[in-house]
């Protein structure tokens, strides 16, 4: 499992300390690869510690032959390593929103998954990632699960997400591709300022930072660290939370309590990230009242029916039965 000799080098060895941590028997693994310095790295710890991953390529089609470029690049790098390479793209060509640019690559991923029978899929977010992620998370108003930003290991559907590369920086990560002999693709849409990411990458961080004197990307990482742990308790003390809350119940526990499980139960129900105003809407509900119904995002809402709620991808009426 890995040369020793790899070891003298001190980011790259920490990167294959890192990887190391998570493998062990029966992992059958997936790793996307976009082709950038930070994916190309997890993806040669994992080959090189002998995990034979199937490396995962979207093309999301924002940057025509440039794309179409990556992906030729990425299935050359796979098979020099004889690795199985899974290309997939976005149906349409040009640029999309962010949102919708990451639901079709989940797709892509869900479904390469499922066909592959994986049980591990490796993503390359770091630090850096994480502190744009919660800052982005903050400003929108989000709940202490969106603060705590992505976790290490997290469960998704029959598999189990692993980003082990979250204690290193954008630039420790480049150190560790160079230390090990490692090429990769830019990506010009990393410097493309209309994304709200790059925007707060250019120009939202070194204002900060500025002004703070010191680099606020590592206080806002440790902020999700932190707060991870917070959501790990709160889903151990609120236990499983029915498809059908009874509000009788809910009206019973702290506003702190209520808060939480709201943020769960939404999740559940698909509706991931509610804002602040949705969850206080959600809790008029539970304590009573008039108000029998609470419209969230995206056309969904909350219905109150029988002192138990219903999330609806619709407003409409509850299916006959289900007030019981």
């Amino acid at each position: 499992m890995g040369d020793k000799g790899e070891f003298r080098k001190v980011r790259w060895a920490a990167v294959l300390q890192a990887v190391r941590r998570h493998l062990g028997p029966g992992a059958r693994s997936a790793v996307g690869l976009s082709g950038g310095a930070d994916s190309v790295v997890l993806a040669e710890a994992l080959h090189r510690l002998g995990a034979k991953p199937v490396l995962l390529h979207f093309n999301h089609r924002w940057r025509g032959r440039n794309a179409e470029a990556d992906a030729r690049w990425v299935k050359a790098w796979g098979k020099k390593r004889n690795l199985r390479v899974v290309l997939g793209r976005a149906a349409r060509a040009g640029r999309t929103g962010e949102g919708e640019a990451r639901e079709e690559r989940w797709k892509f991923f869900e479904k390469a998954m499922r066909s592959g029978k994986r049980n591990q899929l490796w993503l390359a977010h770091q630090a850096d990632d994480q502190a744009e992620t919660v800052l982005m998370q903050l400003l929108r108003g989000a709940g202490p699960e969106g603060l705590s930003g992505m976790g290490e290991i997290s469960p998704r559907n029959s598999y189990r997400l692993l980003r082990p590369l979250l204690g290193f920086s954008r630039e420790e990560i480049r150190r560790a591709a160079r230390e090990a002999g490692l090429t990769w693709r830019e990506d010009a849409t990393n410097q493309d300022e209309k994304s709200w990411r790059v925007r707060i990458r250019k120009k939202v961080f070194p204002y900060l930072s500025k002004i703070y004197g010191r680099d606020v990307r590592g206080a806002l990482a440790r902020t999700a660290e932190i707060l991870s742990g917070e959501t790990d308790y709160w889903s151990r003390e609120i236990g499983a939370v029915p498809k059908n809350p009874d509000t009788r119940v809910w009206r019973k526990k702290p506003a702190a309590w209520q808060r939480r499980a709201i943020r769960i139960w939404l999740a559940e129900q698909g509706h991931a990230g509610p804002n602040f105003a949705e969850v206080e809407g959600v809790r008029r509900l539970i304590s009573g009242g008039f108000t029998a119904a609470w419209q969230l995002r995206q056309g969904a809402v909350v219905r109150r029916s029988g002192n138990k709620l219903f999330c609806l991808k619709k407003m409409g009426l509850i299916a006959k039965g289900n007030s019981r």
